[in-house]
């Protein structure tokens, strides 16, 4: 076929052919003058206009390249599979974008650095923007290693049609600000998607912010935006899945970013508020226990048409919030109307305030036509109520019924991500199959004996309890049992078959014959035995007084003392069994292993041990 240019110019495309990287459905000639001319639906290949997926190469200039040199009519930008590296920067978007990634295709920015993918508003209103913009399958990953915080931030702005579905961004999100920022803009749908990771200093942020056209609102303020104070509305969050980064031990390293909200109202309104916003059929595991007042997981502020339904909220590794969702109205002159909040299922989230509060600063100005109905609470602790507010919940349109609370033994709440999340570390471990197995000789006949011990002393401990064998353990025996017990025996082993010298102890004892403690070869072994406690050495432990009022945020086991302590801890149940928030710490044990490792136990008042990292450090 023939695409006619002006000037009288002819360009021949072959309808789906390729023509330099491009899948060409209609193609966008530049003519000798310099002049272009536009036709729709190009796709290209970002790796042919430059990008490179290699882990190393930096790609802002390319990327960048190539939306400026496609901005006429529509384009779909092909990722190939790779990862593509970002230093720090703004890329600059226009409308009629679509970004396709190929599976395995990942946008990595590292080293602290941070990008912002901004939507310019040159003209204020709502159709100051840009439009038509969609993200479909790509990956956002970030870090956070001693460089700080690595940072991926979309900053839209009077923007419209703009979606993002089956993305991930991945332990990117900004310690002051947000993943996807959206200002004044309208028709914004994020779907099946999951959003993991956030440290934040302002640990309010929220990963999805919906807010208002104003400067001071903005993740990124691009130069010559124009703002209006006009509010967001017509946003879509729905079947995505908000989670921490966690370690190899399932516990928290960064916390699940809050899902959505907003915590501010420009101009006290007058150019519109928030409204027509739409949480649904979302998962959110282990958020930041927030516990002072006027925060919450879900904070919304002036907010009407708003729909909170259907969604899991689950905590497996963190305590809870002082209140989950709170919604609040600062504007006298404003009623907040059409709060719904149905069908959600809350797992052993435990706040120590209430699930839901609703607020308003005029409280003879009371929130109308609220549902809240039909939301199921599992948890081990019943004491904080459902829904509570500063003014009655009475009156015309009120809905408050249907929400149960169950108490008892939480069911098991793992929760496998929806897409894949690119783990870019190396594990350098043996697998737990190539763990030596060493077995005990068990075809000696063993000797009876009668007992001369007249004193012994047997103390339990925790069973994952461990400590390494001394340098000189092959001078020592393993025993059935303490020498001196009725038919105690040496038991033969051959030392070498043991290529490990980490053992694990779930007992001690002293008797007239000495200390001694009974071990396991491996972790999982069955066969136990008895070894005098100088074939041991222990990790070392340094204790210190240590006066500081702290509030528990993690569940962590709690001890009688601190683990692998050489008298052996007991676990007391977990931080989650603690009623108080707010702990009184008396002691700090520094635990260092054979290899040099730090771990580090608080003792609290109540005289039992966990953890440091249950707490929040910087309160």
């Amino acid at each position: 076929m023939k695409l006619r240019a002006k000037f009288g110019l002819f360009v021949s495309v072959a309808v789906g052919a390729t023509l330099l990287g491009l899948n060409v459905n209609s193609v966008t000639p530049r003519l000798a003058t310099g002049e272009t001319v536009a036709y729709a639906d190009t796709t290209v290949n970002a790796v042919h206009q430059g990008m490179t997926g290699d882990s190393k190469t930096s790609n802002n200039d390319a990327l960048q390249n190539l939306i400026d040199k496609w901005d006429n009519g529509a384009v779909t930008v092909h990722v190939p599979k790779g990862t593509y590296v970002f230093d720090a920067g703004n890329i600059v978007l226009h409308s009629n974008m679509t970004f396709k990634f190929d599976k395995g295709a990942v946008f990595r920015i590292t080293d602290g650095n941070r990008v912002n993918f901004v939507y310019p508003s040159p003209e204020a209103g709502y159709d100051g923007g840009i439009s038509n913009v969609t993200w479909k399958g790509a990956t956002f990953q970030g870090d956070n290693m001693e460089a700080g915080q690595s940072v991926f931030t979309q900053s839209i702005h009077h923007a419209k049609n703009i979606s993002f579905d089956q993305c991930v961004f991945d332990n990117a999100e900004s310690p002051t600000g947000h993943y996807i920022d959206i200002d004044g803009s309208h028709d914004v749908n994020i779907t099946n998607s999951v959003f993991t990771g956030f440290n934040g200093s302002q640990d309010f942020k929220e990963a999805i912010q919906v807010d208002y056209s104003n400067k001071k609102a903005m993740s990124h303020k691009n130069p010559g935006d124009k703002y209006d104070n006009l509010p967001s509305y017509d946003v879509t969050v729905d079947n995505n899945q908000f989670l921490p980064v966690s370690k190899k031990s399932g516990q928290v390293d960064s916390y699940a970013p809050n899902p959505i909200g907003e915590h501010a109202v420009y101009g006290h309104g007058a150019a519109g508020i928030i409204h027509n916003v739409y949480f649904t059929n979302n998962t959110v595991v282990d958020p930041k226990p927030l516990l002072d007042d006027g925060v919450a997981t879900i904070h919304f502020k002036c907010v009407s048409n708003l729909w909170i339904t259907g969604n899991k909220f689950i905590n497996q590794h963190v305590l809870g919030s002082g209140n989950y969702i709170y919604l609040y109205n600062s504007e006298p002159g404003y009623q907040m109307s059409n709060l719904n909040i149905t069908d959600n299922t809350f797992t052993n989230v435990n706040p120590t305030k209430q699930y839901v509060y609703l607020d308003t600063k005029d409280t003879t100005n009371p929130m109308t036509d609220v549902t809240i109905q039909n939301n199921d609470v599992t948890t081990q602790h019943k004491g904080s109520t459902f829904v509570d507010s500063n003014f009655p919940l009475t009156g015309s349109g009120m809905t408050i019924d249907k929400n149960k609370i169950t108490v008892g033994k939480v069911v098991s709440t793992d929760v496998t991500s929806q897409q894949t999340i690119t783990d870019t570390t190396v594990d350098n471990t043996a697998s737990s199959n190539s763990k030596p197995k060493p077995k005990p000789t068990t075809s000696q006949k063993l000797k009876k004996r009668k007992q001369t011990n007249k004193n012994e002393q047997y103390v339990a401990g925790l069973a994952t309890q461990h400590a390494e064998l001394a340098s000189n353990y092959k001078t020592y025996s393993l025993y059935n049992h303490v020498r001196g017990h009725k038919n105690w025996n040496i038991m033969k082993f051959d030392w070498k078959s043991l290529k490990k010298k980490r053992v694990y102890i779930d007992m001690r004892a002293t008797a007239d014959t000495g200390k001694w403690y009974r071990i396991r070869l491996s972790k999982n072994a069955t066969t136990k035995y008895w070894i005098r406690a100088g074939a041991l050495d222990f990790d070392q432990f340094d204790n210190e007084v240590y006066d500081r009022d702290l509030n528990l945020m993690k569940i962590y086991p709690v001890y009688t003392r601190p683990f692998n302590d050489p008298l052996l801890a007991k676990q007391k149940g977990t931080t989650a069994d603690i009623a108080e928030r707010r702990m009184t710490i008396t002691h700090r044990v520094k635990r260092t292993d054979s290899k040099g490792n730090v771990t580090t136990y608080y003792q609290m008042a109540n005289g039992l041990w966990t953890r440091a990292l249950a707490f929040d450090l910087d309160s």
